[in-house]
């Protein structure tokens, strides 16, 4: 049986998973991600109207926090998809190049099974490249 080894490229609103099982196959994407609210303004997403709550306080949300939400809110959602593969054995090894700071919240919510298959981690969004362009990126200067 063939090694698995899929390869994570993603920022806080795109992720993209390839996959590759030998170093002179090419790379197959096997999905796409696009998560928008990671990259509205927060008055694009807010549901209740701004301005003061009924106790007196501001009802602005800090715009970070929101931006965090929907970052974590994201993040979880590759963690189960990674979870689910590992559990049905459809990846072996796990490489994750990610932009920070949603590098540290997607490994904050990868669990231990999803951990063990981590190959390589590497803070640099590559999500911009094409196929041919990141294949070749990460042949020549990570050897993935």
């Amino acid at each position: 049986m063939a090694q698995k080894h899929w390869i994570l490229v993603a920022n806080a609103s795109h992720a993209r998973v390839f996959e590759r099982t030998s170093f002179t196959e090419p790379l197959v994407e096997l999905t796409d991600w696009l998560h928008p609210e990671s990259r509205m303004a927060a008055s694009e997403t807010e549901r209740a109207p701004l301005g003061h709550s009924a106790a007196g306080r501001a009802g602005l949300a800090p715009r970070s926090d929101l931006k965090q939400l929907h970052r974590s809110e994201f993040a979880k959602t590759l963690a189960k998809y990674f979870h689910e593969a590992v559990l049905n054995h459809r990846v072996n090894a796990l490489a994750v190049f990610a932009s920070n700071p949603f590098m540290g919240e997607l490994l904050s919510h990868l669990d231990a099974s999803v951990q063990h298959t981590l190959v390589a981690k590497h803070v640099l969004d590559l999500t911009a490249l094409n196929v041919t362009e990141l294949d070749k990126r990460l042949r020549t200067e990570f050897r993935l």
